[in-house]
């Protein structure tokens, strides 16, 4: 048996459904590594949700998502631009790396129950 006995936070209704909607969102831009498309539904869903989600520790996961699709989206087409004279290769590289920091750290912090700290940040 374990000695330390800890209560769940209690949350509101409100809460819950923010929390399974940023669920959602990171999981679709999971699934853009896949399918690419997928970051589109999940941005939408994001700007839909974000007013629900206010005052909420999930208001700044809706924040951070996007973020991550507009930057992610600029970064793809300097890449593509900057392709014509090979830079543009490595970029796509860096942005990889740079869209996979920013799909994992949302999911820690959902698994942790935290906010996103920093949301408007680079990562």
């Amino acid at each position: 048996m374990q000695s330390g006995f800890t209560q769940a936070w209690p949350t509101s209704p409100r809460a819950e459904r923010s929390r399974r909607w940023a669920w959602i969102v990171h999981i679709l831009f999971i699934a853009s590594f896949f399918c690419g498309i997928t970051s589109i539904p999940g941005v939408i869903v994001a700007y839909m949700k974000r007013g629900e989600a206010q005052g909420t520790i999930y208001e700044s996961h809706f924040i951070y998502a996007i973020r991550t699709f507009w930057l992610g989206l600029l970064g793809a087409a300097i890449s593509g631009v900057l392709c014509f004279v090979i830079v543009g290769y490595v970029l796509f590289g860096l942005l990889f790396v740079w869209w996979l920091i920013r799909v994992i750290r949302p999911v820690i912090a959902l698994v942790d129950e935290a906010p996103m700290r920093n949301p408007r940040g680079w990562f």
